[in-house]
């Protein structure tokens, strides 16, 4: 990597903004649709409740039939019918009548409230009525809680448990949703293992391809497996075709810096892929090197645990989530005061690994090469340094990128 060359995240992201990227669509059981993304408009197609219904056991009446009641002077009425959930009234609530009635039962025509048991005798052929009712009192109108034709929710919706229970709330047996992108991960070296062998000596385990595959999949898109490829050029670009050939998109992690051994550059050159860029003016992660190879995005990331983790946040995710359909979506940025002090200069521009909890920041003291793993166990956010900061003490306002 020649750092003459290398970019800005800023002018890294645009360039990513540009690949040409094939969003398909496909339709679903709705029940079947949590965590994919809308590709249509959701509207209502009845009204909710589809009926005028009882929120609560007792007796429908006429309001006027029970102006007054009381215990002391009680209002007799005729009960006429019973109607319970799932049931629908036959009869029409008349003058001194009224309908026993249950949760969620529709209300009779004639009457406009109703009347809770406890405020009763709870009789069966006659009822008693000891407190009167409001016009419209305890009655759940016909569309209360959403009426035919309203906007639901919009294309480009994450869907979640509770757009499921809406659309099946509404009948809804099928919607469109943008098809989930399969998406490749390979770790490359020769001094990887895979766990499952007994550790030998000079070698370390793959780390980096089960923390990106689970990444890729805790934002609900499919991962492909590939395991650890080495240090072999060709046999590398071989390995990265047949990869190509079953997903949508390749993460690879190693071999991008300047080792005598770092070979995905040799591989770019070698398949005759388009560089969009190697390297940014960032760290940790600075020799990142993505390119197109038949029109497939190949994010080839630092070998470094962190270094591959804070990386595929801020450049790798982008263009995954407009992969899914997510066309909109760009990390979330908000401004934290920082708890814990980060004494290191940092001529170039750095992310750092932290906690964000009501708009507070606290750093893994001591633990920020990017080498290490463990220290990513509570973070939940990356701090944004600018280059030339002198270092920052608690109290210090910060940039902080959401995980």
């Amino acid at each position: 990597m020649d750092k003459r060359n290398a970019i800005t995240v800023e002018e890294a992201q645009e360039r990513l903004r540009q690949i040409k990227i094939d969003v398909r669509t496909e339709w679903m059981k709705a029940v079947d649709s949590l965590g994919r993304i809308c590709a249509q408009d959701v509207y209502s197609i009845m009204d909710q409740p589809p009926f005028p219904r009882s929120p609560l056991d007792g007796y429908a009446v006429r309001s006027m039939d029970v102006q007054g009641a009381s215990r002391e002077n009680p209002v007799k009425l005729n009960v006429v019918e019973r109607v319970c959930a799932g049931m629908y009234p036959q009869k029409k609530v008349g003058p001194g009548e009224a309908v026993r009635i249950m949760t969620g039962a529709p209300i009779p025509e004639g009457a406009d409230g109703i009347i809770m048991q406890e405020q009763t005798d709870e009789g069966e052929q006659a009822v008693e009525i000891y407190r009167p009712v409001k016009a419209y009192g305890n009655y759940c109108f016909q569309g209360e809680d959403v009426e035919k034709g309203v906007l639901l929710f919009r294309k480009g919706t994450r869907i979640r448990h509770m757009h499921v229970g809406i659309m099946a709330s509404q009948g809804i047996e099928n919607v469109q949703v943008y098809r989930v992108p399969e998406i490749g991960v390979m770790a490359t070296g020769d001094e990887l293992m895979p766990v499952g062998h007994a550790l030998m000596q000079g070698k370390i385990y793959d780390s980096n391809g089960p923390l990106l595959s689970a990444r890729v999949m805790e934002l609900g898109m499919k991962v492909i497996r590939l395991g650890s490829a080495g240090d072999d050029t060709e046999k590398l670009a071989d390995a990265v075709l047949e990869s190509l050939r079953r997903c949508d998109a390749l993460i690879t992690s190693g071999g991008v810096s300047v080792g005598v051994r770092d070979c995905m550059p040799l591989v770019a050159e070698y398949l005759g892929a388009d560089v969009l860029f190697h390297g940014i003016d960032a760290k940790p992660g600075s020799p990142i090197m993505v390119m197109l190879v038949g029109n497939k995005p190949v994010f080839c990331l630092s070998g470094n645990p962190f270094a591959a983790a804070a990386t595929f946040e801020v450049l790798v995710r982008p263009v995954l989530e407009v992969m899914r359909g997510r066309s909109g979506w760009r990390p979330e940025r908000v401004r934290g005061i920082l708890e814990t002090a980060f004494p290191k200069p940092s001529s170039t521009r750095r992310f750092i690994r932290g906690r964000m909890d009501n708009g507070k920041v606290w750093l893994p003291e001591g633990r920020h090469s990017s080498g290490m793993l463990v220290s990513l166990f509570r973070c939940n956010c990356l701090v944004d340094i600018a280059a030339g900061s002198e270092g920052m003490e608690p109290g210090e306002t910060v940039d902080v990128i959401l995980l």
